[in-house]
């Protein structure tokens, strides 16, 4: 039996990797020069997915509970991508349960 399925987003990562990756011209220290210049406050976020469907979201800095609805921008496209791959390997395993 499966629990709980963790996972941590640090916006600032996020946007970190997404830059190494799409850059030819730009060093990983230009690009991290770039990010601690802005001046925003980055997400922290806890998800945890659960084998009934449901799922628990948490602001690491403010320690208080999201819903999905309240996602936005780069945390909305890491939860619909989790969540599309949990819903996933669900699936996988009742094919194989029921086979």
């Amino acid at each position: 039996m499966r629990f709980c399925e963790h996972y941590r987003f640090i916006e600032r990562d996020y946007w970190f990797h997404k830059a190494v990756q799409s850059s030819e011209h730009l060093s990983v220290e230009q690009i991290d020069t770039m990010l601690d210049r802005m001046a925003l406050e980055w997400k922290d976020l806890t998800f945890k997915f659960y084998p009934d469907g449901s799922v628990t979201i948490m602001d690491n800095e403010s320690q208080t509970y999201l819903k999905p609805g309240d996602l936005t921008g780069a945390s909305l496209d890491f939860y619909i991508r989790k969540r599309i791959r949990f819903i996933k390997v669900m699936l996988s395993e009742q094919q194989l349960k029921y086979a």
